[in-house]
């Protein structure tokens, strides 16, 4: 007697899927937008009764110019809201399409029950019949086009796009992608549960899984996902009869308290100033709203006391006043303050992703969870060890250690953490050395990577990595010491080490540049323009412009120069210092984006602190300057830097 299939449903963790969820929804939005704009103009055109009570009603009075000019040939409108309505139609058919392209899927004793549109459609396990797939160049990622059997008529006519995107059928079909969580159990409980009811049937043919159909598109895509991943491997770790290690934070411990109060500042004060961009709309539109004691501040501001002057009684237009894109519109504060609401969250989500609370490392994968208490998917991630591309155990100096791991497996927003450890924009999160069980968590994470191949002749697993931008801070001297012998030590060319360098202060300069645009971008006080952009990209500049002046400048103060090699190695070394100063940039970038001007000002200054540090100690080891020649020479980017903060703040 067979042992029928426990039900159970395949789903993909929200991370993976929110991309096409939120192009999906807003595509949705746009067309029913667009189609609802046209229908009434055509509405309002047709009825001159509403036309009139509607510049009656004060309040919807803004409503009106929104929709103006009204057609004034209605069979010139038809035609033109023909095609508006086909264009959303379109909209709708592509929303349906990427909101349903991987869905999840249940299965059942008789079959598979796949998710489409808030329902489910049963395919049964002996009408399942060809599998194609489509995998990246390392074989970890895959997508599989499941194709049921033409006598199945369960699933929709839509689903025909989907063997229609894959490219090697017409015939309906359902993707299913590796990153759904359990893929290989599922997988195998397809193939097993196909064969098994197969042999049961007279003439049953069993599920064909054809590699060779590959999807050419598909393909491009999962190329591009994984250039930065690990190749494959084909190892089996050995089992082990010690428990699993659990590493937990202590309770209220600083490490904690920083980042949760953090991300909770950020997300309460940009919530906060959320309310301020609604009610300068509202005052705007609404004329009663203006005496709204919670909205009297918006009265002092003196562009809308002369706007409220001279629209007394008066809404303004939703996309604001005609020929004045200096002046504020309430359409643009709506879609402003969803952008700064937007960018807030993931800033206090990066935040809080960055350090785990707890850490158990197991016989066959890591798990990090973000709560101790709850133990959904969405508050903890499972990372296999085989997918573990680095653990590297870095000393901070003065006793402290953390451990920095990286995989592909963690969100993208864990890839900010990344580039402010390693300086590259890959995932990775750090656990702390404060962890109860640290010393058993460090052993069995050596234990098991240890097991797996070395990546790029570099192990997975390195007990006393090499980590620049956190040494920096608290041993200047000997990091950079480190850092000469390794370049020393190393082979590339001199070229290849001024572009890496040139990379690393385009990173460190660029802060500079978004903190001038995207808070004047999304201000709400004006519609963006160019000026904004070509700022950012001046003070960009200005920041770039550091690197070859203060070397220049101490070049002009040690003087004694023969060796064009050496000169270029310092050429080289100046970026690489100064990556330090990305963390208080980033958070002087959101602090802005909230309107914390004066919090943006001290972590600037902050930058500024680490700047003076880390680049003293360079002429200390490259030009053996000390005492005030070695004050000298720190300062010579906090000059620079204070003569842009300047320029920045006047322009600002």
């Amino acid at each position: 007697m067979s042992v029928m299939v426990a039900e159970k449903v395949y789903d993909y963790p929200w991370r993976r899927r929110i991309g096409l969820v939120t192009l999906g929804n807003l595509l949705v939005l746009l067309s029913v937008f667009s189609a609802l704009y046209q229908l009434a103009r055509g509405l309002l055109a047709a009825n001159e009764g509403l036309i009139v009570w509607l510049r009656r009603t004060s309040w919807l009075r803004p409503l009106l110019d929104a929709l103006s000019p009204l057609p004034q040939d209605l069979n010139l409108w038809m035609s033109e809201a023909l095609g508006v309505l086909l264009w959303a139609l379109v909209g709708l058919l592509i929303a349906l399409v990427l909101l349903n392209a991987f869905p999840a899927v249940r299965v059942s004793s008789r079959g598979l029950l796949v998710a489409f549109s808030g329902s489910w459609l049963p395919v049964a396990w002996e009408d399942l019949q060809h599998i194609h797939v489509t995998g990246d160049a390392s074989g970890q990622r895959f997508i599989l086009l499941v194709i049921p059997a033409k006598r199945a008529k369960r699933l929709t006519g839509w689903h025909r796009l989907y063997g229609l995107l894959y490219g090697t059928t017409l015939r309906p079909a359902f993707f299913i992608s590796s990153d759904i969580d359990g893929f290989d159990q599922l997988l195998n409980t397809i193939l097993q549960e196909n064969a098994r009811v197969v042999r049961g049937i007279e003439g049953g043919q069993p599920l064909v899984v054809d590699e060779q159909r590959r999807s050419p598109l598909l393909g491009l895509l999962l190329r591009g996902e994984s250039t930065s991943e690990a190749a494959p491997v084909a190892v089996n770790l050995p089992p082990t009869n010690q428990p699993d290690v659990v590493a937990t934070l202590p309770r209220f411990s600083l490490v904690q308290t920083v980042t949760f109060g953090s991300a909770a500042v950020i997300l309460l004060l940009a919530l906060f100033h959320y309310r301020s961009y609604w009610d300068r709309a509202l005052s705007l539109l609404f004329p009663a709203y203006r005496s709204n004691p919670a909205a009297l501040w918006v009265s002092r501001d003196p562009v809308y006391k002369a706007i409220f002057e001279s629209y007394q009684g008066v809404g303004v237009s939703l996309f604001g006043i005609a020929g004045r894109a200096d002046l504020p519109a309430p359409f643009w504060l709506i879609i402003a303050a969803h952008i700064m609401l937007a960018l807030a969250v993931i800033a206090g989500i990066a935040i809080v992703a960055a350090v785990p609370v707890v850490a158990v490392a197991g016989q066959q994968s890591l798990l990090i969870r973000y709560s101790r208490r709850l133990q959904g998917r969405r508050f903890s991630i499972v990372i296999p060890w085989t997918q573990i591309q680095a653990c590297k155990v870095i000393d901070l100096g003065f006793g402290k250690q953390i451990a920095f791991v990286q995989s592909s497996r963690l969100p993208w927003f864990c890839r900010l953490c990344g580039l402010i450890v390693s300086g590259r924009w890959q995932p990775g999160v750090v656990l702390v050395g404060t962890m109860t069980n640290w010393a058993d968590l460090i052993v069995r994470c050596a234990e098991r990577l240890n097991h797996l191949p070395p990546i790029k002749e570099t192990p997975r697993f390195q007990p006393a990595a090499f980590a620049p931008n956190l040494q920096l801070i608290g041993q200047p001297v000997a990091t950079i010491k480190a850092m000469a012998v390794e370049l020393a030590a190393g082979e590339r060319s001199i070229s290849s080490l001024l572009w890496a360098a040139a990379r690393s202060m385009l990173l460190v300069s660029l802060p500079v540049g978004l903190m001038f645009s995207l808070p004047a971008l999304i201000d709400g006080d004006r519609w963006p323009n160019m000026g904004m952009i070509l700022g950012g990209l001046a003070f960009w500049l200005a920041g770039l412009l550091e690197w070859p002046l203060i070397v220049l400048i101490s070049f002009l103060i040690h003087g004694n120069f023969t060796n064009e090699e050496d000169q270029a190695r310092i050429f080289a070394f100046y970026p690489l210092v100064q990556m330090p100063r990305l963390l208080p940039m980033l958070l002087a970038l959101v602090c802005l984006l909230i309107n914390l001007p004066w919090l943006a000002a001290l972590f600037w200054f902050g930058a500024l602190a680490i700047a003076y540090w880390v680049t003293a100690a360079l002429w200390v080891e490259v030009y053996e300057w000390d005492g005030s020649q070695a004050i000298l020479g720190g300062l010579l980017p906090v000059i620079w830097n204070i003569l842009v903060m300047l320029g920045f703040w006047l322009l600002r």
